[in-house]
């Protein structure tokens, strides 16, 4: 029990019978591969966001995961906004619980159908004295998240998050925490099967690791430059080379992979199928997420404003809104997307790891 903490709490509706559930440890810490490391430090606007969730929701609220650009030291901002899977037994009695930090005119019958539509929803929990940047919720149920992580996911988009470092900052007993863990670390093995479609037939650990972010990023449409691929590669250096060095070498022991000159090599090299499977699989992932994107405008509070900031920030584009454009923005802001678009196409080439070669041409699936 050493590695939780518990925080009874006795508040609001219900008191007596609400208790705050552990704020448990990440599950595998840079520089400490499989082992147990010490507790990190949270980040403000994550423990705060924990006790508005923990105090409305009691014991509908399953888990929360930290992870993304706060987490891993690559948010360009002080006030840059933290990114949580909210993991929850039911929708509707989530946004029942939650509809004062939610815009107005949002009933919870009408939030929780669109959550039901290609989960998750996203919300924006604001920080309650506007000091930080608050957190991005991903608000997804317990069943829908082990789908989403699962080998029959019908897309990438947990997948793709999740693939990078993340920290369990709570969990209401700890076998969830266990089977969360279990379901993260399956999605992880997964990669083993797609990622070298991607590659030459010899790839080590980080080139696998590299190619597994760019992938994972070009899935989905984002106001992000290539070169920020490298950036987030480069802050989990440490991390990739243990957990994925790890995963890799338990592929080769169950077969489906096989060391070669210092890297690896499939077993059975992916044939014409696999390849078109995997490009399918990404192009359909891909128009998913931009799908989920008319459920935003109405699930996360000022969408418009965030998405420029986040814009001009990645990129260096300005973007003013207009009037129009903020009552419109399906028919009236393509002409500036095209223009985030545009300044992203010239830095769209791939980086490779420091001190590794570049892959031979036949590094694409098709």
């Amino acid at each position: 029990m050493s590695d939780y903490e518990t925080d009874p709490i006795h508040k609001g509706r219900d008191a007596s019978k609400r208790q705050k559930p552990g704020v448990v440890r990440e599950l595998h810490p840079a520089g400490a591969g499989t082992g147990h490391g010490p507790q990190p430090e949270i980040a403000p606007q994550v423990r705060e966001s924990l006790d508005i969730l923990s105090e409305a929701c009691g014991s509908n609220l399953v888990a929360v995961v930290f992870f993304g650009s706060v987490l891993v030291g690559t948010s360009p901002t002080a006030d840059s906004a933290a990114d949580l899977f909210v993991i929850v037994e039911d929708y509707w009695a989530f946004y029942r619980d939650i509809h004062i930090r939610l815009p107005a005119a949002r009933r919870a019958s009408i939030m929780a159908a669109l959550n039901r539509i290609m989960p998750p929803n996203i919300i924006y929990l604001r920080d309650p004295g506007d000091l930080r940047g608050g957190a991005k919720c991903f608000v997804i149920s317990r069943e829908d998240f082990g789908k989403a992580l699962s080998p029959d996911a019908r897309d990438h988009f947990c997948r793709g998050r999740l693939v990078q470092r993340f920290q369990i900052v709570y969990s209401r007993s700890i076998r969830e925490r266990e089977q969360i863990e279990e379901e993260i670390e399956t999605a992880r093995r997964v990669s083993v099967e797609w990622v070298p479609v991607y590659l030459p037939e010899r790839f080590t650990v980080l080139e696998f690791c590299l190619r597994m972010l760019d992938v994972s990023y070009a899935g989905e449409i984002r106001p992000e430059s290539q070169a920020r691929v490298r950036e987030v590669f480069d802050a989990q250096r440490s991390y990739f080379t243990l957990m994925y060095g790890r995963i890799l070498e338990e592929a080769v022991g169950e077969g489906r992979l096989r060391r070669i000159d210092g890297g690896y090599c499939l077993t059975k090299p992916p044939g014409i199928s696999d390849r078109l499977y995997w490009r399918v699989f990404f192009a359909k992932s891909k128009v998913r997420a931009t799908l989920r994107w008319a459920k935003y405008m109405l699930t996360f509070e000022d969408w418009l404003d965030y998405i420029a900031r986040k814009a001009e920030r990645r990129t260096g584009v300005h973007l003013e809104l207009t009037k129009a454009e903020r009552r419109l923005p399906a028919l009236l802001l393509w002409p500036k997307l095209f223009k985030v678009l545009n300044a992203m196409r010239p830095r769209r080439k791939r980086s490779r790891p420091a001190g590794e070669d570049k892959p031979s041409s036949n590094g694409n699936p098709i």
